[in-house]
């Protein structure tokens, strides 16, 4: 979990805009959502996706004056919230509510006061918030107010379709580790207090038992017609049967969950280098699932910048014009694998005339080619990068070049 936790969002994402234009609200909003932190809640909202499967974001009105971000984000606990859809093909948000537990002072018959507890559901809809209770056993609305967005305020986010989280993916794998690691454990404290036989040899009592073990030698009688001794009665694993299987049922858990391992032995190798390493420890599977879960995080984040982007139009901000159509999100994972490969590539795609935004796009060098796009027009132009050709030689040149140099030899050392 902290693994792709870091590995994902490590770096906090940035939003950006879609084609070439203006920035300056993009770069309004992403001071908004750094002055709400959005980094570290972005963390806490992917581990409650990788540990239950799902996690839950409220997006609201900043109602504090002095507050430098029009709107708030705020995490949900997974255990108290909910979000309804419809049953229908598209599967549509209906509507989104939050659980808490309400206090109460009650008076019994016997007129003394006791305290009760019961439910209360803030339940949100696109254009209704109602305030439902169960206080007397049944369900009443109390409150209901308009949703002045006209906008989901919870938005759900989720690994897969099916709500499914890491830790049940691999439950059995996990269950069988820590069995094993378990019969290790009692196969080493069997050992340690194995059962001592006394073969025609006597302990008048448990005393005795006792100070062998403090000790660490004990005295008996032995003949030739009935020789004593003691042994440790004790029966241990395979070690080499035990950790072959230890080691498959790691290496399955980290391929299915897509985490990479340092080795075997939890060493690295260092006869393996470069693209192999890379891939024989699991960076490029790792890699690939990260681009997954990008896609996933995006999708749900997407409906949360729906109801934030509303609310900035609405309010005295400086985003105005944005529309969710035209933000895209950024994860700035490291681009660095294979640098100097993508960074040759790049430059014959220059050389061939290919255009730099599709060249910075497919290269995946750059978390938003579109950024890198305008700074290169901003310093080259929109005409392109000048590529320096390569400097060809013919053969006669060569000829002529090494002839002259053979002269200036002749002619130093006949000290002309």
């Amino acid at each position: 979990m902290d693994f792709k936790k870091g590995w994902l969002l490590g770096k906090p994402t940035q939003y950006s805009l879609q084609g070439n234009r203006s920035s300056e609200e993009v770069t309004s909003l992403n001071n908004y959502c750094s002055y709400q932190n959005k980094k570290s809640k972005d963390q806490f909202i992917f581990e409650d996706m990788l540990v239950c499967g799902r996690g839950f974001r409220f997006i609201d009105t900043a109602k504090e004056k002095d507050s430098e971000s029009p709107f708030k984000i705020i995490n949900v606990d997974s255990n108290c919230c909910e979000v309804v859809y419809s049953s229908s093909s598209e599967h549509e948000q209906l509507l989104s509510f939050i659980e808490t537990s309400k206090k109460f002072i009650f008076t019994n018959k016997n007129n003394k006061e006791e305290e009760r507890y019961y439910k209360e559901y803030t339940v949100y809809t696109r254009n209704m918030v109602l305030v439902v209770t169960n206080k007397n056993n049944e369900f009443n609305v109390v409150k209901a107010t308009p949703n002045i967005l006209n906008e989901h305020r919870i938005t759900e986010y989720y690994l897969n379709r099916k709500r499914i989280s890491l830790i049940e993916i691999g439950k059995d794998l996990f269950n069988d580790i820590n069995y094993l690691e378990s019969m290790d454990k009692d196969d080493m404290e069997q050992f340690v207090n194995a059962l001592l036989v006394f073969t025609n040899a006597q302990i008048e009592d448990a005393n005795d038992v006792k100070e062998f073990k403090e000790i660490g030698a004990i005295c008996i009688n032995s003949t030739d017609q009935k020789p004593a001794k003691v042994e440790s009665l004790d029966q241990r694993l395979n070690a080499n049967s035990t950790n072959t299987y230890y080691s498959r049922l790691v290496n399955a858990l980290h391929q299915i969950l897509g985490i990479p391992k340092a080795g075997d032995n939890g060493e690295v190798s260092y006869g393996d280098t470069g693209q192999a390493r890379l891939t024989g420890q699991g960076y490029t599977s790792a890699g690939i699932r990260a681009n997954n879960d990008e896609t996933m995080f995006e999708m749900c984040d997407l409906n949360s910048l729906k109801a934030i982007l509303k609310i900035c139009r609405e309010t005295e901000s400086k985003v105005k014009s944005l529309k969710r159509i035209d933000v895209k999100l950024n994860f700035q994972r490291d681009m660095s694998d294979g640098l100097l490969v993508k960074s040759q590539a790049l430059q014959t795609l220059y050389a061939s005339k290919v255009p730099r935004e599709i060249a910075n796009a497919i290269i995946g060098l750059f978390p938003d080619p579109n950024i890198v796009t305008n700074l290169q027009e901003n310093i080259y132009g929109k005409e392109g990068i000048e590529v320096t050709p390569k400097v060809t030689t013919k053969p006669n040149d060569i000829k002529e070049q090494n002839n002259k140099i053979q002269d200036i030899n002749q002619k130093a050392i006949q000290g002309v």
